[in-house]
């Protein structure tokens, strides 16, 4: 089991496929398991490297509350250890805000970057009491019961109506799931993240990616993060919520790997119809070993 003691703790890494480095940073509660729906497309164009946040899955989970510039610190880390001096970075969620931080704290260690279902600021009135709805739960609820409150907030009603997909996702439970410190420890990083007046500062050609129907980080976040980051690309995916990369990870792999091999700093980008990536049939629609952010 790859483990590597980085920034005063231990993290587990994996690495997968050849060619430019691609690091992808997962949400909040979330391992690295949770891109395996989308590792195949992903590996065979890049050198994949997925890992667990401080406080997930394999890694160590001091005590907290932990900060998202700390995690990206962590991240930097990583890369030190794997002789990576600049990769594309994709962060989801609580990734995405760990990835503006290591975007603004080590420039040259960012090639292009996309942050997906992610926010600057978050609203505090909404936030801080989901933020105190997920702690309890994972708190006081049995894994089971936790993924299923956790899929109408990631996943749409065409998901949910069907009886065989929501089955399938709770059965599939975690083999590491977090301690309920670390995701408390976690929460305060999304709780006290702030990166909007320094937006501007970020000077990567950004991909800012959402979908349409994601009800945990809207629209209006992912419009904010556009508007304030110099030349940013905004996509707005047809399906899907919160989760709409997994949900549909044809689609999501597709526009990672257009975005990523073209770049937002391409002038004919925008014109071009992005080249399909086909998936294997059995991850369609499949929301992986990891319900979490």
């Amino acid at each position: 089991m790859p483990l590597v003691q980085v920034n005063g703790i231990e993290r587990f890494y994996q690495v997968a496929g050849n060619g430019e480095p691609l690091l992808l940073i997962n949400g909040i509660g979330a391992d690295s398991l949770k891109w395996d729906p989308l590792l195949p497309a992903l590996a065979a164009r890049f050198r994949v490297i997925t890992s667990d946040n401080r406080g997930a899955g394999r890694s160590a989970a001091p005590p907290g509350p932990y900060e998202t510039r700390q995690m990206a610190d962590d991240a930097a880390a990583l890369l030190a250890h794997l002789g990576v001096a600049r990769a594309h970075v994709v962060g989801s969620s609580m990734g995405g805000m760990i990835a503006q931080e290591l975007a603004l704290a080590y420039p040259t260690l960012v090639d292009r970057l996309v942050l997906y279902g992610t926010f600057a600021r978050p609203r505090r009135a909404i936030m801080d009491p989901w933020l105190t709805f997920v702690v309890h739960a994972s708190e006081r609820l049995d894994p089971t019961s936790v993924t299923l409150g956790w899929l109408p907030w990631l996943y749409t009603p065409a998901f949910l109506a069907r009886p065989e997909k929501v089955e399938a996702a709770l059965a599939r439970q975690e083999p590491y799931p977090p301690p309920a410190h670390g995701i408390a420890a976690q929460a305060e990083a999304v709780r006290s993240h702030d990166t909007l007046d320094r937006l501007p500062r970020i000077a990567a050609p950004t991909l800012v990616l959402v979908g349409a129907e994601d009800v945990v980080t809207p629209v209006y976040y992912s419009q904010e993060l556009a508007e304030r980051i110099p030349g940013a690309r905004l996509q707005v995916l047809e399906r899907g919520g919160h989760s709409a990369i997994w949900e549909y990870p044809e689609t999501g792999a597709e526009a990672l790997v257009a975005f990523l091999v073209t770049g937002a700093d391409d002038p004919t980008a925008s014109r071009r119809t992005p080249r399909s990536v086909k998936m294997p049939a059995a991850t369609d629609g499949d929301p992986g070993a990891s319900t979490l952010w």
